[in-house]
């Protein structure tokens, strides 16, 4: 430890001063810097305007004033960043001294006849060192606390049957908690599936310090909203009691980005149908299981009768819009079983499992004539769609079948379009 360089002594009685000012230069020599008060407003304007290593305080100081209660108040408005005290007092006095008092800050207390160099060096020594820990401890605490309540994630604190000892900020947010009001709760009222023996005993040494474990889970917040949480929860072991430290994400905008990303991998931008790419992945699914089950499956291509006049003459917006339209009418059309999808430009696919030829004739001829019916400002004369239908045997593949219902779309076509023709 280093000496102190700078020592204040408040006592009103000068002789006093002089014997402490003795022993100081005694024990640390000639370097030290000690100032006097004999009152307690100039000790106060010292401590205002210097920095002290200690001082040494008189308990009865001369202009009335408790020397105790002094120290008192100027550690209650300086706090760590006053200097540690030392009280001076007389035998008399020491019997009246409250024995808390050093839970106040008082670092230590000499009685007068029994000062020496050898117990002021102690006592400076021990009030210093007292107060160089007192103050770690402080940045420590500050420390922690910043990285504690500050920290991005949700950090629960769980004594050994789950309960919640300590819930920073970013937790209380994440469960619609106000500051201070989840300790106590149980974590299975926060993570319904969570089990503390199924999570943690059955996958730890009991009472040692272990990895942490990664889990994901379902929580809920107080309002009852639904929480997709990343977890990670670590145990440690302090004396003969087990805690557990528990890290929380909420990664529901994470997933709910990832289903954005896969739903537009294989959705069509403009119509919200499927894409060409995840209608070819389901319909061979489709096909297998036709194959294995034995049920007929008939395909259905579409096409919208003259559209590159109507993009020719009205623009693309109204192309776009008349795509638009009867992407609306085949979602409302379809079976829940079917699959649709936009196959390119202004052609359309469905799948349409488990019927027969009169079946899927009669969801054709009912989508075209909904598609007759629909109205868009720009295009007075309305739409009409020509429609190829085709059975795909069990010996087909996907490009075969599409290959026939495209010819017989062809024929719908070449027929004089707005009609229905089924593949043979």
């Amino acid at each position: 430890m280093k000496h102190p360089k700078n020592i204040l002594v408040v006592d009103d009685d000068e002789n006093d001063y002089l014997l402490i000012e003795y022993l100081l230069h005694q024990i640390y020599g000639a370097g030290l810097s000690i100032d006097w008060a004999n009152d307690s407003a100039t000790a106060s304007k010292l401590i205002a305007s210097r920095s002290y290593d200690v001082c040494l305080v008189d308990y009865y100081l001369g202009d009335g004033t408790n020397g105790l209660e002094w120290a008192q108040s100027i550690i209650l408005a300086q706090g760590l960043e006053c200097p540690p005290f030392i009280m001076l007092t007389s035998i008399e006095s020491c019997e009246n001294i409250d024995l808390n008092a050093s839970e106040s800050g008082i670092a230590d207390f000499i009685a007068k006849p029994e000062l020496t160099a050898k117990t002021l060096e102690h006592s400076v020594r021990y009030a210093i060192q007292t107060r160089h820990t007192l103050r770690e401890s402080l940045r420590c605490e500050t420390r922690f606390h910043l990285f504690f309540d500050h920290a991005y994630e949700g950090i629960l604190l769980l004594d050994n049957n789950g309960k919640v000892l300590q819930a920073n900020r970013s937790a209380e947010r994440m469960f619609c908690y106000a500051k201070g009001t989840m300790e106590g709760l149980y974590i299975h009222q926060l993570i319904n599936d969570f089990s503390l023996e199924y999570n943690l005993l059955n996958n730890q040494i009991a009472g040692q310090e272990t990895p942490a474990i990664m889990e994901r889970m379902t929580g809920k917040d107080q309002q009852g909203g639904t929480l997709d949480l990343e977890m990670a929860i670590n145990m440690a072991r302090m004396d003969n009691e087990v805690f557990y430290s528990v890290s929380l994400i909420n990664i529901h905008h994470h997933l709910a980005k990832q289903e954005e990303l896969a739903r537009l991998a294989h959705t069509d931008p403009l119509t919200g149908l499927m894409n060409r790419r995840h209608f070819r992945l389901l319909a061979d699914q489709e096909f297998s299981r036709a194959a294995r089950t034995h049920q007929q499956l008939f395909m259905m291509m579409l096409d919208i009768d003259h559209f590159k006049q109507v993009n020719d003459t009205h623009g693309h917006n109204v192309g776009d819009q008349a795509l638009i339209a009867i992407a609306d009418v085949l979602k409302n059309g379809v079976r829940d079983m079917d699959i649709l999808a936009r196959w390119g430009g202004e052609e359309f696919l469905v799948l349409l499992p488990e019927t027969n030829m009169e079946g899927a004739a009669h969801i054709a001829e009912r989508i075209r004539q909904q598609v007759s019916q629909i109205q868009l400002p720009k295009l007075p004369d309305g739409l009409t769609i020509s429609i190829g239908l085709c059975e795909a045997k069990p010996d087909m593949e996907l490009k075969t079948v599409t290959h026939l219902a495209d010819q017989a779309l062809y024929q719908a076509k070449a027929g004089g379009r707005n009609r229905i023709v089924c593949h043979e």
